[in-house]
C-alpha cells in the first residue's frame, strides 16, 4: 500500500499473532521489555474499563518519534507502524521482534496471525451526502426505494477469502481535531487461525499480504489512486 502510493491513507499497519497463554510472559514482562527498552522508551499501560481480564491486556511501548511499536500480553504480541516505509521494511522489523520474542518466553505454537491496516481517506461530504463512489468500489444492493445517497456509513464484513478470513470495516467518521476533518475509515484484517507454527511466520505474513494488497487495490477506485499517486 504506502510502497505504491506517495499520498496513501494509512495510518497504522499492524502484524499480531496470538497464542496458547503463557504465565510466564505476566511475571516477567520487564525481562523482555529490557531487551528493547533503548528502542522503545514510551510505556503506554493498558485501559481497564471493560470485562477483559487485565492480564489478557497488552502493553503497548512506542518509540520516540511515534512511529512505531510493540506491545504484548501473555497470549499475543503484535508490531505495529505509524510511519509505513513498504512491506519489506514492516515485515523485517516485525519478525525481529517477534522471533526475539519468541525465543525469551520459548512460544513454538500459535492459534492465530493477523495483518491489519487502517486507513484514514480524507473527504468532504456534498450537502451532507458521503461521496463514497469517488474514492472506494463499495456499496450496498438497495431497492429503488431506497436512495444510494449515505448521510452516515457504518459497516462490518466477516468473509473467508483464500486460506484465512477478512474483516473489512468502512465507517464515516470526523476525526477530534480543530477541523473535524471528515475521512472514510478503511479498515482491514486478514488472519488465519487453527493449529499455526512459529517457524512459518513469515510464510504467513507474507500470504497475508498478498492478501491485503489486492483487497486495497480491489477497494479503491481509479479516481482515487490518482489522488493517492500525487505528493502529499
Amino acid at each position: 500500500m504506502g510502497e505504491l502510493y506517495k499520498n496513501a491513507p494509512l495510518v497504522e499497519a499492524v502484524f499480531e499473532i496470538r497464542f496458547p497463554p503463557e504465565l510466564s510472559i505476566e511475571t516477567k514482562r520487564d525481562e523482555f521489555y529490557n531487551k528493547i527498552r533503548m528502542e522503545f522508551p514510551e510505556i503506554n499501560l493498558p485501559l481497564v474499563s471493560d470485562q477483559e481480564p487485565y492480564a489478557l491486556k497488552t502493553y503497548l511501548f512506542r518509540n520516540s518519534k511515534r512511529e512505531k511499536g510493540v506491545a504484548y500480553s501473555i497470549n499475543k504480541f503484535s508490531y505495529h507502524c505509524y510511519k509505513y516505509y513498504g512491506f519489506e521494511r514492516f515485515k523485517e522489523e516485525s519478525l525481529k521482534y517477534m522471533k526475539m520474542f519468541f525465543e525469551h518466553f520459548k512460544i513454538r505454537d500459535l492459534d492465530r496471525t493477523g495483518l491489519r491496516y487502517v486507513n484514514h481517506i480524507p473527504i468532504v461530504t456534498e450537502g451532507g451526502v458521503i461521496p463514497i463512489e469517488r474514492y472506494l468500489n463499495f456499496g450496498y444492493k438497495l431497492p429503488d426505494s431506497i436512495p444510494e445517497k449515505y448521510n452516515l456509513l457504518h459497516t462490518v464484513i466477516f468473509v473467508k477469502s483464500g486460506k484465512g478470513n477478512l474483516r473489512v470495516l468502512v465507517q464515516y467518521l470526523k476525526r477530534p481535531d480543530p477541523l473535524q476533518t471528515e475521512i472514510i475509515l478503511l479498515d482491514f484484517d486478514y488472519f488465519l487461525e487453527g493449529k499455526l507454527s512459529v517457524s512459518d511466520i513469515e510464510t504467513y505474513l507474507n500470504e497475508s499480504h498478498q492478501y491485503t494488497k489486492k483487497i486495497f487495490e480491489d477497494l479503491t477506485t481509479d479516481e482515487y489512486k490518482i489522488i493517492m499517486s500525487k505528493e502529499p
